[in-house]
């Protein structure tokens, strides 16, 4: 990334990578120590040949240096000030270009953001930032199925330009759904960087999503080895333990969720989980209703309680927690999977029929074959 040249180029070399380096352990104010040492050095620093270098003069990349230093500190503003006055003259300085596209996404304006990044890799088509934080920014949101596709191209780009990359490593997997290639990536990212908390806590998170729960608990302990408030590391635990079959370790680790974070919904979601498994219904349901009073925009609570309920042969039950989960989320699958079972439980075949049907037609996690066989049953 940093500008190519002679051997006098060494000093302004040296200072960027001392100002990165400051950067990454987020100490703002020595790596603009370091920036400042990059203006300071004598115009012809940055000079190929004796002529002057695209890349401008050593002031010049200075403004670049703190630019991208206020990210540290998100101040985007005085980022983009910095960034222009790096970029005045026609000045074509690869790390100001792609630090005011990053500067522009945190700024909120995806438009922007995507122009400066393009224009960077077409300056530097073969450094890998810039097609890393071009295919960060295509994968936001409610992305078009093109954008996502070319997101992925651009992150893909990013690993073949910086292979040993832990940045670009991480980025990928977390753009690719759960697979062996995401787990993979990430298991590189965090060889690479040890110390890479996302990276572990998302190594764990995708571990677990593939059945492959040794290496989900080995990833989530490291996690909190590093970070030991890290609440989704608990939940992970949790999570694995009641896969496990080990209810009362889940509990336990729903008890270290809810010391960090007292109004937990995923918290208490993980309690009445594990009470389940302990067949203690009565705890369940209090533990589901906490979990819904703590979050409504969770349907999870209401469809868990429900088919626990119908699990314990409470169908009435069943019916009044699917069917407040069908109302207030009536294009949730589960909930309507929920609802079926209710009133299958309760011989309402005609209406269970109808609320299977609901499922097939809506969205959400569910087992279609098994819903449709639940259907061709009813008599």
């Amino acid at each position: 990334m940093l500008p190519g040249g002679r051997v006098g180029d060494t000093a302004l070399r040296l200072h960027w990578e001392i100002a990165r380096s400051h950067m990454a352990l987020r100490e703002f104010g020595a790596a603009m120590v370091s920036c400042r040492a990059v203006g300071a050095l004598p115009p012809d620093a940055s000079r190929v040949g004796g002529a002057p270098a695209a890349t401008g003069t050593p002031a010049e990349q200075a403004f670049a240096c703190t630019a991208e230093a206020r990210l540290v500190w998100q101040l985007s503003g005085e980022a983009l000030a910095d960034t222009a006055q790096a970029l005045a003259k026609g000045n074509r300085i690869y790390d100001a270009k792609v630090t005011e596209g990053r500067a522009h996404d945190l700024a909120l304006d995806e438009a922007k953001a995507e122009a400066s990044l393009r224009e960077a890799i077409a300056w530097k088509p073969d450094a890998w930032e810039a097609h890393t934080y071009l295919g960060r920014i295509l994968a936001k949101g409610n992305a078009s199925r093109a954008k996502a596709d070319e997101s992925i191209a651009e992150l893909r780009k990013g690993v073949e330009l910086d292979p040993n990359g832990p940045d670009t490593a991480f980025e990928l997997a977390i753009a690719l759904p759960p697979t062996a290639e995401s787990a993979q990536l990430l298991d590189r990212a965090t060889r690479d960087r040890p110390g890479f908390v996302a990276a572990w806590l998302r190594l764990s998170s995708v571990s677990f999503a593939l059945g492959k729960f040794a290496d989900a608990k080995r990833a989530a302990e490291a996690t909190l080895t590093l970070s030991p408030n890290e609440v989704a590391a608990h939940l992970l635990l949790g999570k694995i333990a009641l896969a496990e079959g080990r209810p009362d370790d889940a509990l336990r680790a729903a008890g270290s969720v809810l010391k960090l974070v007292a109004n937990s919904a995923q918290g208490k979601l993980l309690v009445g989980d594990a009470y389940v498994k302990k067949n203690e219904l009565d705890l369940a349901l209090e533990a589901y209703q906490a979990a819904w009073g703590f979050d409504h925009a969770d349907p999870t609570p209401l469809v868990h309680a429900s088919e626990a309920c119908h699990a314990g042969g409470r169908d009435t039950s069943a019916r009044a927690f699917a069917a407040r989960a069908t109302q207030e989320f009536p294009k949730w699958a589960p909930a309507w999977a929920a609802l079926g079972d209710a009133l299958a439980g309760q011989k309402e075949i005609a209406a269970a029929k109808a609320a299977y049907a609901s499922a097939l037609a809506t969205e959400g996690p569910i087992d279609r074959a098994a819903v449709e066989r639940k259907v061709a049953a009813l008599k």
